[in-house]
Formats: C-alpha cells, sequence, structure tokens
C-alpha cells in the first residue's frame, strides 16, 4: 500500500491508497464501486458472506448511476434494507486479477458511513447473507484490503470491539 493515487472527478481531485499490484503486461479496466461501512449499536460491523469470501456491502457503480443510488441499490440487493448514508469516508482502490476468467480490474471504492433504516424484504441475491461480525472478527475476515482500510477509517478513533 505504498502508493497513492490521485484521480480526477469533474474539478475535484480524489486521493487514496492503492492496495494490491498490477501483474506486468495485463490490461487493468478501472471499475468504480461504492460500499458501506454500517455498525450497530453493539459495534458490530454488517458484511456479506459470499462464495468469495466476506466483503462489505456494495458494488459496482452503474452506466448512469451515481454513487449515491448505486449504494442504496447494492445495499437493498446484498441485505434486503434500506440504508441512509451519513458521510463519506474516503476513497481507495484495490487491483483485482482473476486469471481463471481473464479479467483484470483497478476497483475504485467510494467508501460511505452508514446506518440501515428499515427492511424491505429479503436480499435480490441469493449467494449474499447479511452477518454481523465484531469489529476484528469482521476486519480479519473481510477478503479485500480495501475493504479493511475503510472499516479502519469508520473506526478510527474508536476502540474494537473487545
Amino acid at each position: 500500500m505504498n502508493i497513492r493515487a490521485v484521480f480526477k472527478s469533474g474539478n475535484i481531485n480524489l486521493v487514496g491508497p492503492i492496495f494490491g499490484n498490477p501483474d506486468m503486461g495485463r490490461n487493468y479496466i478501472v471499475q468504480d464501486c461504492v460500499y458501506a461501512v454500517i455498525r450497530n449499536d453493539a459495534g458490530e460491523v454488517a458484511v456479506a458472506r459470499t462464495p468469495k469470501g466476506v466483503v462489505l456491502i456494495g458494488g459496482g457503480v452503474e452506466r448512469g448511476e451515481s454513487e449515491r443510488d448505486a449504494l442504496h441499490r447494492e445495499a437493498y440487493e446484498e441485505s434486503g434494507y434500506r440504508i441512509d448514508i451519513r458521510n463519506r469516508l474516503g476513497i481507495a482502490s484495490q487491483y483485482v486479477s482473476n486469471f481463471t476468467k481473464g479479467r483484470f480490474r483497478l476497483k475504485r471504492g467510494v467508501f460511505f458511513l452508514c446506518e440501515f433504516t428499515e427492511r424491505l424484504g429479503p436480499p435480490v441475491e441469493p449467494d449474499h447473507e447479511l452477518i454481523w461480525l465484531a469489529y476484528d472478527d469482521a476486519h480479519q475476515k473481510l477478503i479485500r484490503p480495501f475493504h479493511r482500510w475503510a472499516l479502519e477509517v469508520g473506526f478510527a478513533g474508536e476502540q474494537a470491539s473487545p
């Protein structure tokens, strides 16, 4: 995580850490993503258990979609809940290589501190299970380093759960 990147979005420079290293000779496509750091009163973190492992709730921004609209959609699809977006935590990116599928991406993630507001129904994505984990457990189990970074930022100034 020694690399920092500057992305231009309109007239705003977005600076954040980049995790992982690109494989030389590979063409990486930038994928804009949004993710939610959601915690409950007990200090537990809402995450999604997927076939690939544990991730923050969120995902890709579709063409023509705003960051906030994408996060509302992703939260519903993965958890079945409506969310309230409290504030923007920051931006971080991660190189992701899927050799089996021949896909190489630089996932550019914008992270938000959020809360669940109401249950709308079951998750739309059947392979995503909403679970609550203590901070330390979530930090250890998250499969993406840039998700762990966002968790650290979201809990900055607070002690991890015992």
